[in-house]
């Protein structure tokens, strides 16, 4: 294994990252406690809506720990920190 060089702003953007990670879990906590407890209240088209969050969101999870594990690529970091100023309040 190649070893990862850093720079100084490294563990800012470790932070950063791991920020993103820690609310894209939420989402997929949040999705799946929401259809286990409400599943016969909710409509399909409103479970169908929950799935796709729930999935979009496991897969940023899976690719950014990719990416930590592999070295950090910037588009990452920045793929993360645009997922964070799009979100709904």
């Amino acid at each position: 294994m190649t070893p990862h060089t850093t720079s100084p702003d490294t563990g800012e953007t470790t932070a950063v990252v791991a920020h993103g990670l820690l609310t894209s879990m939420a989402v997929v906590t949040a999705g799946l406690t929401t259809l286990w407890e409400h599943w016969a209240d909710l409509s399909p088209e409103k479970r169908d809506h929950l799935f796709e969050r729930i999935l979009a969101h496991a897969g940023l999870v899976s690719a950014g720990l990719r990416d930590l594990t592999q070295g950090l690529a910037g588009a990452t970091a920045f793929e993360l920190d645009a997922q964070k100023r799009h979100r709904p309040t």
